[in-house]
């Protein structure tokens, strides 16, 4: 077994995109992300991102992908074993790694294993699973106006987006939070952003988010708590779905956070079908 580290990003798209399609649904996060680094290298911050492969020959077996000062992850594999030599290769190198967000069991190895070698303790911060979708229910889409947002719609964007990260992430830093709201105003621009209307009054919004090359990642629903339990966000999503399998996609992807049983609920009721769990670990001193 062979551990390489690139400093190329298209390089290391071109040498992974391909083993990363075999597992697709499983593997979205990180199409997401070397897909927004080959758009804008510094879409995460100024550090350059974190590349590494693992091969067994010329044949790829464990992909990693980190953008400090963010949590590290990688594809899914049945050989755990392959992240003992990852992290023996980690840990060569000068790398502050603030957790890890990655497959259940492959998150769990990784966390006992990095905290192990440098001292540190791990805490279980978040459990996730992927959702996908080929297929939309036609009775959740509804008849209510779902209409891209607008420059004119940018502060009542920008603020929901504000409220869903501190209410899904609260311990989102000020940094973390203008460097989103940032990408967010490009987002607006580029007509990712939806919403949902009621008597032509904005009432939930969703995002069109991270491509992989046969599908498409839906994320930021968003409804304020006044306007909730009224089917506003099942229908929401169900209409960015349609859209999004009607530009061309297979599927779609989104994650939920697997402490909130209404969000899973809905999303099945819409065609979500349960792919994988994830895992969030973070990583703090030993005192």
């Amino acid at each position: 077994m062979k551990v390489q580290f690139y400093d190329d990003i298209t390089q290391f798209i071109d040498l992974s995109f391909p083993f990363l399609l075999q597992k697709e649904a499983e593997n979205n996060l990180i199409f997401s992300i070397l897909n927004a680094l080959k758009e804008n290298p510094k879409r995460f911050g100024n550090e350059p991102p974190v590349l590494i492969s693992i091969m067994n020959d010329k044949i790829i077996e464990l992909i990693f992908v980190m953008t400090p000062p963010f949590n590290p992850t990688f594809s899914y594999t049945d050989n755990l074993d392959l992240i003992d030599l990852l992290i023996d290769y980690l840990s060569k190198g000068d790398y502050l790694l603030p957790g890890v967000l990655a497959f259940k069991d492959g998150a769990k190895r990784f966390a006992e294993l990095w905290c192990k070698k440098n001292s540190l303790k791990h805490n279980i911060v978040r459990n996730e699973r992927i959702y996908k979708l080929e297929n939309v229910s036609e009775d959740t889409i509804g008849k209510r106006k779902f209409v891209a947002g607008s420059k004119n719609d940018e502060s009542l964007i920008l603020q929901w987006a504000k409220d869903f990260i501190l209410e899904a992430t609260p311990e989102t830093k000020e940094e973390e939070l203008a460097r989103i709201v940032f990408n967010l105003k490009k987002d607006i621009q580029k007509n990712k952003i939806f919403m949902l209307l009621d008597n032509d009054i904005p009432v939930t919004i969703v995002r069109k988010s991270g491509k992989t090359p046969n599908g498409n990642l839906v994320d930021l629903v968003y409804t304020p708590p006044s306007l909730r339990k009224r089917g506003y966000a099942t229908e929401c999503v169900a209409h960015l779905s349609k859209f999004l399998l009607d530009e061309g996609n297979k599927f779609c992807f989104l994650f939920t956070d697997l402490i909130n049983p209404i969000s899973n609920s809905i999303y099945q009721k819409i065609g979500y079908k349960p792919i994988i769990d994830l895992d969030q670990y973070e990583f703090m001193g030993s005192n």
